[in-house]
């Protein structure tokens, strides 16, 4: 659909660096509709890479549209920790879609169940 917005979880980054042809598909599909959280960034850029990695890797973050953490999302990462014991970086994720109202788009839907939230895999039915 052409009107929602996602956010791409960093599993989906990581397939797409590591030439995942689905996770590469989705991103260029959905290009001006993807939106990152500044934990995501984050994330990312802690892996090991190359210097050269690095200012490629950074290079294509800066294309999505980074989303900051507000207190608006703390305060659902407080409300989301009622719901269900979740890791603290899954939460805030789960949060900033939340918050933001967009789909969060990951392979690891396990990790958010129970959470009032709008998610997709894009692996399901791999063929």
């Amino acid at each position: 659909m052409k009107d929602k917005k996602y956010l791409i979880d960093l599993n989906i980054i990581i397939y797409h660096l590591n030439g995942e042809t689905k996770a590469t598909k989705f991103l260029k599909e959905h290009s001006g509709q993807c939106f990152i959280s500044r934990l995501t960034f984050i994330e990312v850029l802690s892996f090991a890479f190359t210097d050269a990695e690095v200012t490629s890797v950074k290079k294509l973050l800066e294309t999505f549209t980074i989303v900051d953490t507000s207190e608006e999302v703390a305060l659902q990462c407080l409300q989301n920790r009622k719901l269900r014991r979740i890791k603290i970086a899954d939460n805030i994720i789960a949060s900033t879609a939340q918050r933001n109202d967009l789909v969060l788009v990951t392979r690891n839907t396990k990790d958010f169940k129970s959470l009032d939230i709008e998610m997709i895999n894009i692996f399901n039915n791999e063929g």
